[in-house]
């Protein structure tokens, strides 16, 4: 595939050097926001291509791409990893939700006149499992759960009203009762009355009313209320409820209602906000997330006293306000990210952080969706070889790092994770389609060798990294749970010697030179150390729990360092293969990669990031 052919979508790859971070913390006193000002508001990562729905699920980011939901891990927000993309909807995803406050396997996505359900217990293979057709194109979608355990779908179906949907066996929904509003349904949110228990659904009509809506017995909705503003009548925009208020938006003005009493909905403040026809309106850690007609994001208190409200923040997407969301404090993250589905301008993730002195070394655009660099220095020459998620590898001349020069991409026909060099060959891993090798003698022309053939490892079987030491090439099998030893004396006809199936999720590999040993970031199951002196029969020798999740692993001499999906960076001494000890601890927020100064000899790894901005 030729560069211009892979240019439907453009990533930035950026290479900085940030000398100091200062973190805004979000004040605990009720409705105190500092003013900021837009550029305080950082976008910390992008995504092309028609993005027109999120929702969240730390550390995950579910997104509807054209007629597809694609996940990513957003544990660390300048380097999200794009882990899976589910098969084709029966129509372009338009809105999509997860239950709320539960730990949950399913997503419900609203493709089409269809809502289709997702088993996303595995996150690398989102599948639908089963779809219902509904009456008229679903608008919005929100999923809750009663007393007695039932989970039921909200969904605001245009002409047809408010359809409620009893998912409590995701693989037979079915549609318990509807109400038909007096318009078109066309924004949604559903709130728990802590107090009563009882759980009201509030329907936004396009142009027209908002209807609250008691629906704690789905089988009988029973409308409660109805509210208009001027004229009785609302001018379209979002609704959020959180805190016993109701946000909802009329043109350019946000009206907030007290819904003590759903019954009597009563307004106790309107202001106007800047950004158009207010579309999408989310609440999350005390502030409210609107999404404007223009693509322009605005922050404001979503707790009284409201007459002290003040501009807290304005980011312009510039795209289309399809969907936002904000992703609650994680370990090492103090402020939510803010998620936004910003149609043709795609995925943007914004922060709330202020980096006071970041030095850009170089940037250069690269078509598709950047995650991995290997980087190989030759006498006269240095290049980077960058995986593509969208199907490819790049490679790029770095010799000049103020004029990097794109040579030529290969195309892997899969979801190219990482880069191993070997001489004159990249070994790629490739996800589902297995590991391709690839001669890069010239570098312009970069052409295929052999493939170790997907079909004898099964449709479970996941390519996620690879190393190669003399005439074996490692390869950590992410779905499978397991290393695979691949015999590549003849690169043209690779064949599998061994494996060994692992405790965890067998995120990377790294292969010690000159070494029997084998080091595995094993997700959960932390470090597992293998002894590969006989490829056919892999055995562990010894293993260091970590924390939480090991996902990447580099060796330098008797040292190991991991990096924690959660936890920073790991060094373990493995002078012991049999008792490796920690040796010390740096924690420096969400891990996504490792790499170590002085282990990139030729023909190496010489390093890996994962960048987007």
């Amino acid at each position: 595939m030729s560069i211009s052919e892979m240019s439907n979508a453009s990533l930035r790859l950026l290479i900085t050097i940030v000398s100091t971070i200062t973190v805004w913390l979000l004040p605990q006193m009720a409705g105190q926001l500092p003013s900021l000002s837009q550029h305080q508001l950082i976008m910390t990562a992008e995504l092309k291509g028609n993005v027109s729905a999120v929702a969240l699920m730390a550390p995950y980011a579910y997104i509807g791409l054209e007629q597809n939901v694609v996940v990513f891990d957003v544990g660390h927000a300048a380097m999200p990893l794009m882990l899976g993309r589910s098969p084709s909807l029966p129509g372009t995803v338009h809105n999509i939700a997860i239950l709320n406050g539960y730990p949950s396997h399913y997503l419900y996505a609203l493709a089409g006149v269809n809502l289709v359900i997702l088993d996303i217990s595995d996150p690398i293979r989102p599948l639908p499992i089963s779809h219902r057709v509904l009456p008229a194109m679903g608008e919005e979608i929100s999923v809750y759960q009663v007393q007695g355990g039932q989970v039921y779908a909200a969904i605001a179906a245009g002409e047809s009203g408010l359809r409620l949907i009893d998912v409590t066996d995701p693989l037979h929904p079915v549609e318990t009762s509807f109400l038909d509003t007096p318009g078109y349904a066309w924004r949604l949110a559903v709130d728990m009355m802590m107090a009563s228990g009882r759980i009201y659904a509030y329907v936004v009509d396009r142009l027209s009313i908002m209807t609250i809506i008691d629906i704690t017995d789905a089988a009988r909705p029973d409308q409660t209320a109805v509210y208009g503003s001027f004229n009785n009548r609302l001018k379209g925009g979002g609704v959020a409820v959180a805190n016993g208020f109701a946000f909802v938006g009329d043109l350019d003005r946000l009206e907030i209602l007290d819904i003590a009493n759903p019954a009597q909905p009563q307004k106790v403040y309107e202001t106007y906000i800047y950004v158009g026809i207010l579309d999408r309106l989310r609440v999350a850690d005390h502030v409210l997330l609107i999404f404007g007609q223009f693509g322009r994001l605005a922050l404001r208190s979503a707790t009284p006293p409201w007459g002290l409200y003040q501009p807290s923040g304005l980011y312009d997407t510039v795209g289309e306000p399809y969907a936002v969301a904000a992703l609650p404090r994680m370990p090492g993250q103090e402020i939510p990210l803010i998620v936004a589905a910003c149609g043709s301008r795609g995925l943007q993730i914004v922060s709330w952080t202020d980096l006071t002195h970041p030095t850009a070394l170089f940037s250069y655009d690269l078509p598709g969706n950047a995650y991995g660099v290997t980087v190989e220095v030759r006498p006269q020459s240095a290049y980077a070889y960058v995986t593509d998620r969208d199907g490819g590898m790049h490679v790029v001349d770095i010799m000049t790092p103020t004029n990097p020069i794109q040579l030529d991409a290969y195309d892997t026909h899969g979801m190219p994770w990482n880069v191993a060099l070997a001489g004159t060959l990249a070994y790629v891993a490739t996800g589902s389609p297995g590991l391709h090798i690839v001669d890069v003698a010239d570098p312009s022309q970069p052409q295929n060798v052999g493939i170790f053939d997907p079909l004898r490892w099964g449709v479970d079987d996941f390519a996620r990294d690879v190393a190669v030491e003399g005439t074996t090439a490692y390869v950590s099998d992410r779905a499978a749970g397991a290393l695979r030893l691949v015999d590549i004396s003849d690169p043209t006809q690779p064949l599998e010697r061994g494996r060994l199936d692992t405790p965890g999720g067998a995120y990377a590999v790294a292969a010690a030179p000159d070494s029997s040993l084998v080091y595995l970031a094993d997700g959960a199951a932390g470090l597992r150390i293998v002894d590969v002196s006989k490829p056919d029969s892999p055995f562990e020798v010894g293993s260091w729990q970590t924390p939480g999740v090991a996902v990447e692993v580099a060796i330098s001499g008797t040292l190991a360092f991991v990096a924690g999906r959660e936890e920073g960076l790991h060094i373990v001494d493995v002078s012991n293969p049999a008792q490796p000890q920690r040796r010390n601890l740096r924690h420096a927020g969400p891990g996504g990669g490792v790499a170590v100064e002085g282990v990139g000899l030729p023909g190496r790894r010489a390093g890996r990031c994962a960048c987007w901005t």
